[in-house]
């Protein structure tokens, strides 16, 4: 993979923006897009065709497509982007400092792991993600760890969580 996308991918934090359900471009959003693209039709399709006691399945069909299509025109272009205010971390400073130190992920930077990445910034799960994620850019490497990346599930972490 070229460095670009995996730039645009991955964020200097380690988390992975491509999967983020606010990311521009990213897998959410297309597809989103590719699965509406699938549907056209499909309501107007149950409407004039399902009997009438199964018309609650149109309407639920519509409002699903309805819902789906707000995940087509996703707000964030990447913190590297340098368009702020748009992440969903308010006063994340990873981008500006991983600059300031000339380095493109926290895992290649000399002060690694921190203490300016803290609990006041960052959630517990999103301070642990951040952890694991620049340690395992050490391991493996930048390229394997796009690729494990994209291919996880970007929420994946709070699935299990106990309240």
């Amino acid at each position: 993979m070229e460095n670009s996308k995996i730039l645009e991918y991955i964020a200097p934090c380690s988390l992975c923006c491509y999967t983020c359900s606010a990311k521009q471009g990213g897998v959410i959003e297309e597809t989103a897009k590719k699965l509406l693209h699938y549907f056209e039709g499909y309501y107007e399709f149950n409407r004039d065709t399902l009997p009438q006691e199964f018309q609650t399945y149109t309407e639920k069909t519509k409002r699903m497509t309805d819902r789906l299509a707000k995940y087509t025109t996703r707000m964030c272009a990447g913190c590297r982007s340098g368009e702020h205010g748009k992440c969903c971390i308010k006063g994340c400073f990873i981008n500006e400092c991983a600059i300031s130190h000339g380095v493109e992920f926290c895992a290649d930077c000399t002060e690694f792991t921190c203490n300016k990445v803290n609990e006041e910034v960052f959630s517990p799960i999103v301070l642990a993600a951040w952890e694991k994620g620049n340690q395992r850019i050490r391991e493996v490497g930048i390229e394997q760890y796009c690729e494990e990346a994209i291919a996880t599930p970007h929420y994946l972490a709070y699935k299990d969580r106990k309240e």
